[in-house]
């Protein structure tokens, strides 16, 4: 990829346009935030999702937060860029060190974009290493939740320490942002990265008894017969009231800090400046979180809670109050902000496509999701680690097709089975699961245009 990807960006001159055509863009990329979740968050309900379109069939590329970061930054999938476990900043240097200039801020940046980021980036880069490449502001954060005060950030390549969580300091840094570029000649991105909702769980006082107690309770919760599941699954034990609790309750929690002390000053920044309506908001999160669902406490899974995430998009040319269940993956963001910038991102060879931000429709007629390295927990820390390799989770209109690597199989019809409680894989048409197998099979090898065509769309 790296020789092919420097080839293309040798011939690829980004067009400026005029200030009023350009958009801005604002990123919000949360942490941990399964896609039923959105309760604790009236502001980004009301503001983002209600006046824009939701994409419900929203997935992450890979459901892990590293890896799942570079795909968004990319365009690229994990099946291309390679950079497939957490930490992840080191796989990126190593496997693909062309990468980092394969970002959507710098295609932006040259076509006379500021670009800023603030709060985590691509997991294991550390603090105190130099301000990347294509980023005019850099306020990084590191830690997981909303972090003890006293934490560590970089700001614009100043290593220092700071009295208040890491997730509202780096909030402040963006609405700062954004009220200095009123007025600008300059459309700008700014690239809002909260680790929260993230264990350990550390709500404000504010926050920390709105949801006491609540709980997950649905038919997938514990599920009692699992004999449709992978043999290691079929062994797991009941996950308790005292696990699932907790998870449910700190996520909530912080999601209603995050949407409070955070997402709205950054959204009022934006009003009180006049440039609301030029700003083009995405929100959604690196992963879903599963919070007992087939007796399983986790990220990195085929199933729907953890591999789909929240998935909002506002702003100019977005049709309001829409509502769409096409097939919309993370890696689809940067080839669609490049189209809403007037930048044609057909040169650049990404695997996502242009949403259509009228409707939500992506084109797709199915969609490839893929899982972890399977390396063990200290090099993929937070990584599923099944016993059965990584899997890839094939979505087909209602059809989701999960794919391991030790060659187990499962197949949900989803309109009858939300839950994902039966698998047909066993009674199904042989002829289908082998399609079903090859196409998957042909998705991982591919990429580009071609991986375009396989998933059946213009």
């Amino acid at each position: 990829m790296g020789m092919g990807g420097a080839a293309a960006l040798a011939v690829f001159g980004a067009r400026v346009m005029t200030r009023a055509a350009c958009p801005n863009v604002l990123l919000v990329f949360d942490d941990d935030h399964p896609p039923y979740m959105m309760e604790p968050m009236p502001v980004v309900r009301k503001e983002v999702r209600d006046r824009g379109v939701n994409s419900r069939g929203g997935h992450a590329d890979i459901p892990l937060c590293g890896p799942n970061r570079v795909s968004l930054l990319t365009g690229l999938s994990v099946t291309t860029h390679l950079c497939d476990t957490n930490p992840t900043y080191a796989l990126l240097l190593e496997r693909n060190p062309g990468l980092e200039d394969l970002i959507l801020p710098r295609f932006l940046r040259e076509a006379g974009y500021r670009t800023a980021h603030a709060g985590k980036y691509v997991n294991g880069r550390l603090i105190s290493e130099p301000v990347p490449r294509h980023w005019d502001h850099w306020w990084q954060t590191e830690k997981s939740g909303l972090g003890d005060d006293g934490a560590e950030v970089n700001a614009n390549g100043a290593v220092k320490q700071i009295g208040e969580k890491p997730s509202m300091w780096a909030a402040r840094q963006v609405e700062g942002f954004i009220r200095s570029m009123a007025g600008s000649v300059e459309p700008w991105l700014a690239h809002y990265c909260p680790t929260i909702p993230h264990f350990p769980y550390e709500p404000t006082p504010e926050s920390e008894h709105l949801f006491d107690a609540d709980t997950r309770d649905v038919p997938s919760t514990n599920e009692a017969d699992l004999s449709d599941k992978p043999a290691w699954m079929q062994k797991l034990g009941r996950v308790g009231r005292r696990e699932i609790n907790p998870i449910v309750e700190g996520k909530k929690e912080e999601l209603a800090d995050l949407d409070r002390e955070c997402i709205a000053p950054v959204l009022n920044a934006l009003e009180d400046t006049g440039q609301m309506g030029n700003t083009l908001v995405v929100f959604t999160s690196d992963n879903g979180y599963l919070a007992g669902e087939h007796r399983l406490a986790h990220k990195d899974q085929p199933y729907w809670e953890s591999a789909q995430v929240p998935f909002f998009w506002s702003g100019p040319g977005v049709g309001v109050g829409a509502s769409s269940g096409a097939h919309v993956s993370t890696v689809d963001i940067a080839p669609t902000v490049l189209e809403a910038a007037g930048i044609d991102p057909g040169p650049l060879g990404m695997d996502g496509r242009v949403v259509d931000l009228a409707t939500g429709e992506s084109g797709r007629k199915r969609m490839l999701v893929t899982g972890s390295d399977d390396v063990g927990p200290e090099q993929n820390p937070d990584g599923a680690n099944n016993p059965t390799g990584r899997w890839w989770l094939l979505a087909e209109d209602g059809k989701r097709f999960i794919l391991r690597e030790n060659g187990a199989k499962e197949l949900y019809w989803m309109g009858a089975d939300p839950f994902q409680n039966r698998s047909h894989h066993e009674k199904a048409d042989p002829a289908l699961i082998r399609r079903l197998t090859e196409t998957v099979e042909a998705m991982r090898a591919a990429r580009g245009e071609e991986r375009r065509r396989l998933e059946g769309a213009p």
